[in-house]
């Protein structure tokens, strides 16, 4: 069966044969016009105030559709039957707005508009910058202009003192051009900028960062990975790429039951490929909002658990033949195996013993011969001192063993947000309390003619054009005040 031209056939083998209508192209003209049209629509004015309103909107609901920041599976259970309300959590991620897709669809459009807006305008200041009239009689409609009057001023003079007053200052035959302040008009594209940095750093935000939770015990536990629990309710197991380990953890209570605060020494470990610890990589002691960074992530200090009832004795293993020590959390009956054929075990303890303070006692054990000392925590050094052994022992203290609770966050849009508010704050500056002053002069038959303006407070810059006028011997010239508003009565 022939197909006519313009159209389509599919499925010869079963017969049936559908039949689609191409699509008609658009002209360059027409293809003119639409790519027209969408970029006006980006740079209207109207999309910026719909997604200011959008998210100004937003906002407000973020704090009273889910304040609690419960999850969905939560939000579920408080409006079982109810599948409407369900429905809209889930469609639009109401459980997690400012993370939601809408939400970043309206960041994402209020980025683009800026983009849009920024091309647009933005070439003009350049060029106004980087290529400016430098002749006075091509100037239309200054505001601050002094006609030409008698004067025995040639241009190069006249630019010497306009030079003394801070201006950088150009003579192209009888006419004179001087400025300053010219960054002041790129004070709006430095805001435009940090707005992108703000918006874009939105984005990657919601793109790229997570946190999640780890639970380190002490005393040289390691964790190789994180679980992240998810706004939706579901849960992430998230593989470190690096060991960290708890060397310890450490309560300090203003009494029994009370905390007053927690911190914990943590080292970050290679991983070797059998899943083994390697070399050290970086060690620090974490605290409430003293994280440790590292791989881009940041791990804080969020809590903490006692993994069971009994006490252990925090002590330090010494060798005196490889003089290097060891930090160890043991409990009573725990081995600690030194050497090959060589252990010891806390079995028993005492306040105080022999009016010598708190002490434990250690069996050891060597190729099936045992013995016991004691050790003090008010004599550190007794054992070391007293008994002959390649290894001694001291003991610090009795301490609950626990287990460290560690935030661990990734946000790579925190550096490029704050860059982007710096710069908020910096462009702001510039475009309001700056100002991009031009002078032109012109000194042709013994005559000069002077003209001046001022991008932005032109109050001030009115005073000092006086001052140049009468500094150049030129008559100052009456003009009409700005109204200013009076307040109503």
């Amino acid at each position: 069966m022939s197909v006519p031209e313009g159209l389509v056939s599919v499925g010869p083998q079963s017969g049936a044969v559908s039949e689609v209508a191409r699509l008609p192209l658009l002209t360059e003209e027409q293809s003119h016009q639409l790519v027209e049209l969408v970029w006006r629509f980006f740079c209207s004015l109207r999309l910026t105030l719909a997604n200011l309103l959008g998210l100004f909107l937003a906002m407000i609901a973020g704090t009273f559709v889910n304040p609690a920041n419960d999850s969905l599976t939560n939000i579920e259970k408080a409006f079982a039957g109810r599948t409407t309300v369900l429905g809209a959590y889930r469609w639009f991620e109401l459980y997690d707005l400012f993370h939601s897709w809408w939400f970043t669809l309206m960041l994402t459009s209020l980025a683009l508009n800026l983009i849009a807006c920024s091309f647009e305008r933005l070439p003009r200041i350049y060029y106004l910058v980087r290529y400016p009239e430098r002749r006075l009689d091509h100037v239309a409609g200054l505001r601050f202009k002094v006609p030409a009057s008698a004067s025995l001023l040639q241009p190069e003079a006249v630019a010497a003192h306009l030079r003394t007053h801070g201006y950088l200052a150009q003579v192209t035959g009888s006419d004179v051009f001087a400025e300053k302040g010219r960054y002041a008009r790129f004070g709006v594209w430095v805001v435009h900028v940090s707005l992108l940095l703000i918006l874009g750093g939105g984005i990657i935000g919601r793109l790229t960062a997570f946190e999640g939770v780890a639970e380190v015990p002490q005393a040289g536990g390691t964790a190789d990975s994180f679980i992240e629990k998810r706004p939706d309710g579901s849960v992430f197991k998230h593989k470190l790429g690096f060991l960290v380990r708890c060397d310890d953890f450490r309560l300090k209570e203003f009494e029994p039951g009370r905390p007053k605060a927690f911190e914990s020494d943590l080292t970050v470990l290679e991983e070797q490929p059998d899943g083994t610890p390697g070399r050290e990589l970086k060690r620090d002691t974490i605290s409430v909002n003293h994280p440790l960074k590292w791989a881009g992530l940041t791990f804080y200090q969020a809590s903490y658990r006692q993994l069971d009832e009994g006490m252990k004795a925090k002590v330090k293993l010494l060798d005196k033949a490889g003089k290097t020590e060891r930090e160890l959390l043991v409990g009573a009956g725990e081995k600690v195996e030194a050497a090959e054929g060589l252990s010891y075990q806390l079995i028993d303890h005492q306040e105080d013993f022999a009016s010598m303070g708190e002490a434990v006692q250690v069996l050891r054990t060597e190729d099936g011969k045992d013995s016991s000392f004691w050790v003090f925590a008010k004599s550190p050094d007794f054992d070391r001192d007293n008994r002959e052994d390649r290894f001694a022992f001291q003991f610090e203290r009795l301490s609950p063993f626990y287990a460290t609770g560690l935030q661990i966050a990734r946000d790579p849009s925190t550096p490029v947000v704050y860059t982007g508010c710096f710069l908020l704050f910096a462009g702001i500056a510039i475009a309001f309390y700056t100002s991009h002053k031009r002078i032109w002069a012109k000194a042709q038959d013994g005559r000069l003619a002077l003209g001046g303006a001022a991008h932005r407070n032109a109050e001030a810059f009115s005073q000092e054009f006086d001052d140049l006028c009468a500094a150049l011997g030129l008559p100052l010239q009456k003009r009409k005040p700005v109204p200013v508003p009076q307040a109503a009565p």
